[in-house]
């Protein structure tokens, strides 16, 4: 018999997925990936406002999700743990392999 849920746990859960839950954050995490970017690549990368990224990148850090680096009057974001990276990879997948299920109904109708 499984043990059942702490309330608390489940509430941290809940709002580590609010954080996945913004697009633009979810593209911040992608490019992350493979190397660190600045504030200004991002803006760049995803031709969206500096506020916008600066917002975005605020409350990754503050869900202590990456790692910031002052260099020289430009400040550098990386991901903390490969395994945001992976979570994040495992959802796609899941959605790619439903979208394939879903076509290959679609196309046997």
């Amino acid at each position: 018999m499984s043990q059942k849920p702490n309330r608390e746990s489940l509430i941290r859960v809940a709002e580590m997925f609010r954080v996945f839950s913004e697009p633009t954050r979810l593209a911040i995490l992608q490019l992350l990936k493979d190397q660190p970017y600045s504030v200004n690549d991002l803006v760049e990368q995803l031709e969206t406002s500096q506020a916008n990224v600066s917002k975005q990148l605020k409350t990754l850090y503050e869900a202590d999700l990456l790692f910031r680096e002052q260099r020289g009057n430009q400040v550098f974001y990386s991901i903390k743990e490969k395994m945001v990276y992976d979570l994040c990879e495992l959802v796609c997948d899941k959605l790619n392999r439903s979208a394939r299920a879903s076509a290959e109904v679609f196309y046997q109708i």
